[in-house]
């Protein structure tokens, strides 16, 4: 049988933690093979060591057979292996064209850069796997479906054999995985070989050929994908049973908590993104909003949380008070959390350690003993309890927080703002990129917040996280909100279909 990746007794440690421990893996030329498993259990440690960002400890690489050693990441590449990241590795400020090209220029004469021949292998390439991608557009102006393709397009230019696509379906609507899944079997058809990290169980069952399943560094599994189903995909990730779907009884709405009315918002170039936004959540409430990426979510967020002013005529309240004018620490004191979706830029300091992550705002709303000196020894007591009650995984409270996995990142997050004891939550993508067990534990956290009457905002890519939690459904096309109906009213294709712009009365459904 041909091999395109093995990996023989890959060991790797970071101080205590056996990150990896002694994993074989096979990876069948020309196959889709899903690699599964809790944060933490070692997926990205894994596929950093076969791009050469990482070295191994112990054991070896083989790639179409032959034993391999990169000297870095761009050797890795040069020898056919590829890796779209989950938070995307692109220039907003270029064009797609200058991304793609970027350091892998075509030469005429090996030494003059070639700019009609680079867009030839572009175009070519666009054509054969079925991109639609507009070479000349700048990076920051493009859906995240089209970010998507880019990345891959990027690496296929590169001449990549072996592609990695971590997370690739995070923040897609059902019609960008159709799209994803088709350019992903084209690809299959022509030879190349995919190695698909994700959490999202169903589409693991749709796409992949083999399944691996990781847990605390080790494969414990390796299976076809006929042979067993989600749930005991599930429980073999997380080592016990886990439930796969929210257990939600009805809301009792009290009072409102956020009204949002005639809210528009004009960027700095005058283009409006927010047009005639108003709605309400109640106290006891899960109020949800699909949308696809840059239809006004994140221009609402920051409005709400006090980053960004509204056009003259707009209102916000909280708690029954006009927030006009207030500062994003006067609004948390009044009772707001938030969780942000991009968690490295907006949810962490990168340079902090783990417990100064942990207290972030904390210790303003709610404070410790001393109003002016942090002690350490309840800062330590906040954050291990944070670790412990979402199994946040860490070596040392005074690590830098970048040591963490991003999906440990995200649960540090939802519970440091989940432990304030606030009356409204604002939450975004509270579950992207992380295990099952998580996402489990973090969607009962969520329900109970609402059941002891917090009102829940909750902004999400994941339709089935949006449809399984809430309790009313808006979406944002465009920078205008639509109702979509009540918890269970509409299918995860109608919404899907009305989040790129079409019409569905929920009513008729």
């Amino acid at each position: 049988m041909a091999y395109a990746l093995e990996v023989k007794n890959i060991t790797k440690t970071f101080g205590n933690l056996i990150a990896n421990d002694s994993i074989n893996l096979a990876v069948e030329k020309g196959s889709v093979h899903a690699i599964v498993g809790e944060n933490g259990a070692g997926k990205s440690t894994l596929m950093n060591i076969v791009t050469a960002i990482h070295k191994p400890d112990v054991g070896e690489i083989f790639i179409d057979g032959n034993s391999v050693e990169f000297k870095n990441p761009m050797d890795a590449t040069r020898h056919g292996v590829g890796m779209v990241h989950q938070e995307f590795m692109l220039f907003h400020d270029f064009t797609v064209w200058e991304n793609i090209v970027t350091g892998f220029e075509e030469r005429r004469l090996g030494v003059f850069v070639s700019a009609q021949k680079s867009r030839k292998s572009i175009e070519e390439i666009c054509i054969k796997y079925n991109f639609d991608i507009p070479l000349d557009s700048v990076v920051n102006d493009l859906p995240v479906a089209v970010l998507q393709q880019i990345e891959i397009a990027k690496t296929l230019y590169r001449g990549a054999d072996i592609i990695i696509l971590d997370e690739p379906t995070a923040v897609l609507t059902p019609q960008g995985v159709e799209g994803l899944f088709k350019a992903i079997h084209s690809l299959k058809e022509m030879g190349k070989t995919i190695i698909f990290i994700s959490h999202k169980l169903k589409e693991v069952f749709r796409i992949a050929d083999r399944i691996s399943v990781l847990r605390g560094g080790r494969l414990v599994n390796n299976v076809l994908p006929g042979d067993i189903d989600e749930q005991q995909l599930a429980n073999m990730m997380v080592g016990n049973e886990v439930m796969l779907k929210a257990q939600k009884l009805p809301c009792n709405p009290r009072e409102v908590h956020l009204s949002v009315r005639n809210l528009n918002v004009t960027d700095s170039k005058g283009v409006k993104r927010l047009k005639e936004v108003s709605f309400e959540v109640h106290a006891g409430e899960i109020v949800g909003i699909a949308g696809v990426a840059g239809s006004g979510q994140q221009q609402l967020i920051d409005t709400i949380i006090g980053l960004r002013t509204p056009d003259a005529g707009s209102h916000i309240e909280l708690f029954g008070n006009d927030v006009s004018g207030t500062s994003v620490r006067e609004r948390r004191c009044m009772g707001m959390s938030y969780v942000p979706q991009d968690r490295l830029s907006e949810g962490i300091n990168s340079w902090g350690d783990v417990w100064e992550n942990a207290i972030m705002g904390y210790y303003i709303v709610k404070g410790f003993s001393s109003k002016i000196w942090l002690k350490r020894r309840e800062t330590n007591e906040f954050t291990k309890k944070i670790i412990g009650n979402y199994s946040v995984k860490v070596q040392n409270l005074d690590d830098n927080i970048r040591s963490l996995s991003g999906g440990n990142i995200q649960k540090l997050i939802v519970g440091r703002e989940f432990s304030q004891d606030s009356r409204l939550l604002i939450v975004a993508d509270p579950s992207r990129g992380i295990d099952v067990g998580s996402i489990e534990f973090i969607w009962k956290k969520i329900i109970e917040l609402a059941d002891g009457g917090v009102g829940v905002l909750l902004i999400s890519h994941d339709l089935n996280e949006v449809m399984e939690l809430s309790d009313r459904i808006m979406v944002m096309y465009n920078g205008a909100m639509q109702p979509a109906g009540v918890h269970g009213e509409l299918s995860e294709y109608d919404l899907g279909y009305i989040m790129l712009g079409g019409n569905i009365d929920a009513n008729d459904q």
